[in-house]
Formats: structure tokens, sequence, C-alpha cells
């Protein structure tokens, strides 16, 4: 699509050759056009041969050249740069040594994280439970007195995509329930182990080893099973890109490369987005297409009306249904037959330790394993005060119209969600470990991902795990808002104490202060004050960040931006302190988390787990009531993540409603603040970065050439009052991401003087592969954009402003070239804009340009008031007295016109508007863009 194809390439190939250089490989250029990998892969996988022959052919042979075939090239630790399964990773440890003794040190030197351990008791109702856990799970899904004579010759694979969390944990949840049955029953395992990871990894995991591979019994199959969700417009995740690119491809489909296998899929998405579970839909095609064999029909789970309701009768399943179409074996009959219908359902009762096994953080002391006398009456000292006053109990009662001494509602196991497996481990090291393990250089994950990967664009360079930190250059409000709080918030700021979260939160209060979304009494109040709340809350921010000055963080209009931001300070400051309350675990200690180099434990509450999103999965919630050491807190929290009538009501009304988030459960329900960092860590996701559009356009000029900007509406709002007629039930929600840079931006939108500049934000590229700006100026563009969607189009604007001025110089530099321009002067090469880094931005080379019409622009921008939420009001006035938007229709849904209160309105009563789209889209083949 650019004229300069691999440009850079050439050129170093040419100049290498001239210098003197051996050309050993023709050069190879990748297409992104037409997918990276059809060229990247073969070279990655053959250049180290033919890099190694050339090499030593020229060092050792001093006649001619000999012809000999390539010798192979294999890496000593070739084990580690690749996903392996159990026993592989056995083999690793034992052929390379600095790595083998890594778990061994680790027990040796981790110091627990739990102060004191479980009674003997309750470590006896551990050993029975785990009994009683693993009959259940093993009657489930195997075939009674039946075994596997004749085993897999693959393990079974499970892949996923995820971008929040939700399918990660579904498919480790899997693999560790057939793990545990491979562990307790081996015999009647068809699969001989598990492999689960990302998408993207199914190479590095070795995966098309096994699929390639026919297997010796006729009519058995390999196992495949992909748990994925859905992103964007229909978008595979980010960990998914390059496998679903792999199955699309043109030149995959003449392999047939899963003939041998036999697949399931479960797609997750969201049916308020048009494109449900496209993902999910695509693979399921795709493997089909590919040869692949259906073992189950895809189960697509809805967000809007929970994801349980699909996912647990399939996890329930499908393990079966991939035993009997991977085997050619039916276990369903079996299992009936040797089930006595008269055989009482074993009951598993979920303790704290069965959560506090998934957090394995070895125990080193044998005095932390006892209990002192002094912590016990303080524990029930505790408990006494706490029975007093239980927030969170208290209004789950009045909730349900229970009296003050009334039990809760008694909750069944069988309504109870699965705990799962932990989605990280940890443990507390000491100084000497962290030295020691620092000198063995990188660990097996860190090598694992120090791989040659490919991206959706050749201009990511930067990406979720390796963000660009962009420094913010300015801020300014969109709306007509006060910038007393931001003045306010500034002088707490005054002396650049970004990092004191004391100072932060305090600069966050003032803007509390002065934006209140309610009276502070319950009281009658008149329109005008009505009319102020709203605005208060209504605050919208346009952010200019830097780019790297070697223009590798690249884009177009209509991308997003990825936002990477810390945990609340509030939310952070809370947990360390119960982590050093009740664990005496000091926030500078170190944690070491799956395998990756020591953090402090600081930054690990502050950065690795989200404590500040709404509680979306119930596990949660049932994790949390195992450390409740108060009867009742245990279960309103076990009633409040069942799937009873009266749970699904509760959790309704009283978490998903109010937007509750752990740190809130953590507060009203304080005896589960016993909670420890392994399960901390184990339990909760990471935290999802934050998507904006971009404002401006890649061509740019001047000094805004290295930075973007981004539009923003500061979340803050009131919650549904909890209970009738109670207005200060209400909760005050705050967003994550945009609080915190309305805070630390404060400097900037009061125009104060800046002392300090503001920390530096980590940011990273989210291309759009559909939402893009045609590549033709003359196309008709349609933008519909009420609100802050009017964002990316100011972009858009911008963007073809800046492909007009190119147009015109463009013609002006043709001429002067050709000799003919009589002008009396010379060119200057900056009245000549269109250099190489334009290049990023034209899709068209200059000749096409000179020849094209420039189509109309057509804005419909709708917003509540236009005297305060009006975004770029001068711009797109400006814009539409230049010529550059031809036509303007604006909507305020809190003024007068009834008949016109918002942009829908326009197009279907405005007579003149209603033609001029109809001719525009029907005749002139206008582009129609909606985002808001």
């Amino acid at each position: 699509n650019y004229d300069q194809f691999c440009n850079t390439g050439k050129a170093v190939d040419k100049k290498l050759h001239e210098l003197g250089g051996m050309r050993v490989k023709d050069l190879g250029m990748a297409d992104e056009a037409t997918g990276l990998e059809e060229v990247v892969e073969p070279w990655v996988d053959s250049i180290l041969d033919d890099i190694t022959e050339s090499c030593r052919r020229s060092s050792s042979s001093t006649s001619a050249e000999k012809e000999e075939s390539p010798i192979a090239y294999k890496p000593a630790n070739e084990n580690l740069t690749n996903g392996t399964n159990e026993a592989e990773a056995k083999t690793s440890s034992k052929s390379v040594a600095p790595q083998a003794d890594v778990s061994k040190t680790l027990t040796q030197k981790t110091v627990s994280a739990e102060s004191n351990s479980s009674p003997p008791e309750k470590s006896a109702a551990l050993n029975t439970t785990a009994n009683a856990q693993s009959t259940t799970v093993t009657k489930s899904v195997t075939s009674g007195d039946a075994t596997f004579t004749t085993k897999s010759p693959s393990p079974l694979c499970i892949l996923y995509g995820s971008a929040t969390g939700n399918a990660e944990h579904i498919a480790k949840d899997l693999a560790e329930k057939y793990n545990k049955l491979i562990q307790s029953s081996p015999d009647t395992c068809y699969f001989p182990s598990v492999i689960c990871g990302e998408m993207d990894e199914y190479k590095k995991k070795k995966c098309p080893t096994y699929w390639d591979t026919e297997p010796e019994v006729a009519g058995t199959k390999h196992g495949l099973i992909i748990v994925t969700s859905t992103t964007g417009n229909g978008d595979a995740p980010e960990n998914a890109g390059r496998f679903v690119r792999y199955l699309k491809r043109k030149t995959t489909a003449p392999l047939q490369p899963f003939k041998h296998c036999a697949f399931a899929v479960l797609g997750l998405g969201d049916t308020n987005y048009d494109q449900f579970c496209n993902t999910g839909k695509i693979i399921n095609k795709k493997l089909g297409e590919l040869g692949g064999k259906c073992a189950k029909e895809i189960a697509m789970a809805d967000e809007a009306t929970g994801l349980e309701e699909t996912v647990e009768p399939w996890i329930d399943s499908i393990l079966d249904d991939m035993t009997i179409a991977c085997s050619g074996r039916s276990i369903v009959e079996e299992k009936s037959a040797d089930r006595d219908e008269s055989e009482p359902v074993t009951q598993v009762k979920v303790t704290q330790e069965t959560v506090a096994t998934n957090g394995s953080i070895s125990r080193v002391k044998e005095d932390e394993k006892k209990m002192d006398v002094e912590d016990t009456s303080e524990l029930l000292v505790e408990n006494s005060t706490l029975n007093a006053s239980l927030e969170g109990v208290a209004l789950l009662r009045k909730l349900l119209s229970l009296p003050r001494s009334a039990p809760l509602p008694s909750v069944p196991l069988n309504c109870l969600p699965a705990l799962g497996p932990s989605l990280s481990s940890c443990a507390l090291i000491d100084q000497a470990y962290d030295d020691e393990y620092r000198s063995r250089g990188m660990s097996l994950s860190e090598m694992d991902n120090a791989t040659i990967t490919t991206s959706s664009t050749t201009a990511v360079h930067y990406t979720l795990n390796d963000p660009f930190e962009s420094d913010i250059l300015d801020a300014k409000y969109l709306t007509n808002t006060n910038v007393a709080g931001a003045k306010d918030a500034s002088e707490v700021l005054s002396e650049g104490d970004y990092d004191n979260n004391e100072k932060i939160i305090q600069a966050m209060e003032r803007y509390e202060e002065h934006f209140p979304l309610c009276p502070p009494n319950e009281e009658e109040i008149s329109d005008s004050d009505s009319k102020c709340f709203e605005r208060n809350g209504k605050r919208v921010i346009e952010l200019r960040l830097s780019l790297p000055d070697d223009y590798t963080l690249e884009y177009q209009p209509g991308d997003s931006i990825g936002l990477i931001v810390p945990n609340s300070p509030h939310a952070t400051e809370f947990v360390l302190g119960i982590l050093y309350e009740k664990h005496g675990i000091d926030r500078t200690q170190k944690i070491l988390c799956d395998e990756k180099h020591a953090i402090t434990v600081t930054d690990a509450i502050k950065h690795r787990i989200d404590l500040c999103s709404p509680i979306k999965n119930k596990r949660i919630l049932l994790s949390l009531s195992q450390f409740a050491s108060d009867p009742e807190e245990k279960d309103a929290l076990s009633l409040l993540s069942s799937k009873t009538l009266q749970g699904e009501e509760l959790y309704t009304k009283f978490i998903d409603e109010q937007r509750r988030t752990v740190v809130d459960i953590l507060r009203e329900f304080p005896s589960c603040q016993n909670v420890t960092l392994e399960a901390l860590v184990g339990t909760m996701p990471s935290i999802t970065p934050r998507y904006y559009s971009v404002t401006s356009s890649p061509l740019s000029r001047g000094d805004h050439a290295l930075s973007l900007t981004v539009a923003f509406s500061v979340v803050d709002y009131l919650t549904p009052s909890l209970l009738p007629n109670t207005a200060r039930s209400q909760r005050r929600i705050g967003g994550l991401a945009t609080r915190y840079l309305e805070t630390i931006c404060s400097h900037f939108l009061s125009n104060s003087t800046l002392s300090v500049a503001p920390p530096a934000v980590k940011i990273f590229p989210k291309p759009t592969s559909e939402f893009l700006m045609p590549s033709d100026l003359s196309t008709p563009l349609v933008l519909i954009g009420p609100g802050t969607g009017i964002a990316p189009f100011m972009g858009f604007v911008s963007h073809r402003g800046a492909l007009i001025k190119g147009t015109d110089t463009t013609k002006a530099a043709s001429v002067a070239c050709e000799g003919t321009w009589r002008g009396g002067y010379e060119l200057e090469e900056d009245e000549i804009p269109t250099n190489e880094h334009d290049a990023k931005g034209l899709k068209l080379g200059a000749d096409y340009r000179n020849r094209q019409n420039i189509g109309s622009v057509d804005v419909f921008f709708g917003c509540r008031y236009s005297d305060h939420d009006w975004l770029y009001r001068e711009e797109m006035t400006r814009s539409k007295s230049t010529g550059l938007i031809t036509n303007l229709y604006t909507a305020f849904s809190r003024e007068g016109n009834k008949s016109q209160k918002y942009v829908q309105d326009i197009m279907k009563n405005n007579t003149d508007c209603t033609d001029r789209l109809l001719r525009l889209i029907t005749d002139e083949g206008a582009v129609v863009y909606v985002c808001g």
C-alpha cells in the first residue's frame, strides 16, 4: 500500500553487498497487506541453518565451495525457548544446569506470606476435601471402571484468546481439572497430558508437531479446545490475532493442517455488540474448513446475561465430548451403567485451605506454623467487635427484608461456582535469593517470550507487554468546565508529589469538593441546581501525549491508543495496609510472580492485579468468603456468589448495579481481610488497559509532529439508590484511568505554573482494520459522532486537510521538477512537506492524488447543552468556514427544539438533510461512520 515498500531493507541489503559482505540468502520482504507471516515464518525457520552453513564454509574451506546439504543448527537450550508439557519441562531442567534447581532454591529461600498456618483440624478437613473433590470430578468425566489401554499419542491442547482474563481463566480451569484427573486416575484418562496457552503460542507449545502427525490407530484424533473472547469491532484478542490470521491465510487451506484433529470452540461475547462472538465463529468455521472434526457445536456465552449460563454446562461435558471424538469410544453409556442411581452425591466443603493451595507459597519456618495464644485472643476480640456492626451483612438483610437477628438463606453446594486454579503464582523472597535469581539471567518465561513475533501492523513496535512511556505535553477541558477544582488540586501537587499516594488522594478529593453530584442533605433541589449537578458529572478532557522521536509508534486516523494505569491510591494503600496488619508483609518486600524477576509488594498490588474494576466473576466473592472469620460474613459472600434465585437478585442489586470492587468487599466484610497475598494475586485478573480514540492526524507538522491527542470523558457518576426512599444509599463512582489522568494533569487544566512535569503514562497503539478512512480523497464522508464519539472524526477531518495540503504542494513540486517553473524563486525543502515521514499516512502516490477531486464531509454532532458540552466547537466552526467540513448538523437534547432533539431527528425531519444523505449514499458512494 506504500510506494517505498521495504525501502530500508533494500538499501541495507544492497550496501552490505557493495561493502564486501557475502549474501547468504536473498532479501526477504514481508508484506503487511497480505500477512507478514507468509514470508517471516519460513525465513525464520531456515535463516539459522543458512547463516551457520555459510559462515562454516567460509572459515573451513580454502578451495572451491563444495555442494553440501545444510547442517541443522540446534541451540543447546532449545527446550527452554519453546512451550513444553510437564515431561518436556523435566527434560529441560536436567539438560540445563543453571535452571535445574530454581524450584528447589525457591522452596529453600521462600518466606511465607501467611503469618500463621491453619489448625490441625482444618488440615484434616483439607485432606478430606481434596479427596472428595477428586472422587467427584473423576466420576463426572471418566467411564467408571473402564480404562484406556491405548492412550492418545498427543496431549490435549487447550488454547485461549483473552482480553480481560475471562477466557484465560476458563481455559486454565479446564486444564487444571484434567491434570487432577490424570494425577488421581491416569488409567481412565485418554489424553496423557495437557498443553494450555495463548493461541499465538501454538508454535512455541509445539502444537503443529502433534497436529501434523497421523495417529496410528484408525479413527482417532488429536484433541484441540479453543476458548476465545471477541474485542473491538469483532476483532480477535491481541494474543490470538496471529493464530486467526494463520487460519485465514490462503496458503493454509491446501495443507489441511487440522485433518487429524477433533476440535471444540467456546466463544465469549456480548450481545450488546453486533459482532457477537465473531472470533469464536471464525475459528470454528475455519477449523472445519481446514480438515478438523467438530467434537461439539460451538458454544457462545453472553456477558449481557451472564457467562455462567453457557460456560458451566459446557465445562461439565466438554472433556467427555472430546474424549469420545478423539478416541472413537463412547463413555456415556458405560458411565450410566456403572453408576448406582442410589449412590449419594459427594458434598464438597470448600475450605480456606482449598483456596490457599492455589497460591502455592512455600513455608520454611516451623515457628510460623504455630498459632500463639495472644494472636488467637486478639482475633476473638476483633470478631466480637465486628459482630456489632457488620455493614455488608446488614445491607443484605435489609434488601432481603429480614429481621436483624434472622439468619441469611442457606446455599446448596451445587449452586456455588467452582473456585478453579490460580491465575498466577507468587512467593515472597529474601534479598539473598533475589540476588542469586538475578545472576542467572532470563527466566524461563522471559526466554519463551524472547522470540521473534509479528504483529498486525508494521507500526506496532510497542505492545501491552512492552509499552512506550509517553510524556504528557498538554491537557485541556473540551467542556465548559470551571477550573477552580483543577487549580486547588495543582496546589496540592505543587511540589510534584506524584508518587505520594496521600497527596494524590488529597488532590482527587479537591475535585469531588468542587464538583458535587447531589446536594449534601436530602432536600428538594431546583432545576438550576439539578442542571449544575449534571454538568459537574460531564467533564471531557483532551490529552496531548509525546511519541518516540524515531517514529516507531505510528498510527492512522481511526486507531486507538491503549493506556496502562495503576490501581487507585485509595485501593493500593488499603490493601497494603491489611497485608501488613494481618500478615506482617511490608510494602518494600520482594515478591516473585510466575518465575519473573522479583518486584516489590507495592508494585504487585499497584500494577499487577485489578483492585478497582467492578466484580464480574462470582468466584472472587467465593474465594474471599473462604477467608472470612465471621460466619455471617462467610454466609453472605457465599450467597452473593451463588446461582440461587435470591443470590442472583442480590448480586445484581448489591454488586453489579452498585459497581462494587474487591476493595469494597474487603471494607464491608472486614473479617475476610485475612485474605493472603497469594490468594489475591492468584484470584484477581490483571488491570485491563483503557482505549481512547486518537483525535489527531499523523501528518501534523511543527510542534505537534511527534505527538498525538486523545479525548475522554471523566467517569464520575452516582449509582442507583440501593435502598428504597434512601438517596444517601447511592455511591459515587469514579473512573480508574480518567480520574487519575485528570488529577495528574491539574497544572495543565488550570494553566498553573508547572514546577515538576507529571509522571509519564504507558501507551501502545491499537490499530483498527475496519474503522479507516477511504484511500480515495474523492469519496464523500458522513461522520456521525454524538458526544465523545466525535473524537476520532476530528482526526479524520484534520487528516483530510493535511492530505489536501499535500496534494497542493505535490502539484507545485511536480511542475518544479519538470523544469517549467517560472515563479522567480526556488522551492525550499520545508515548502514540500511530502517527505518520507508523510508516506506513513498516504496510501496513494503523488501522481494519483493530483488527479483526484475532493469529496464532501458531512458531520453530525449531538450533545446535551450547546454552551457546555459542544466538544471541539471552535475547530468544527473553523473547518466549516474553510470548506473542510461541507455541512455541519448539530442537535442538543436538553434545549428547546423538540423536533431535532437528537442527530437521528435531523436526518428524519430535515428534508434537505434527508435528500442529501440519500444522494450521497446511493449515487456518490459515500462512506458512513458512526461512533458514540
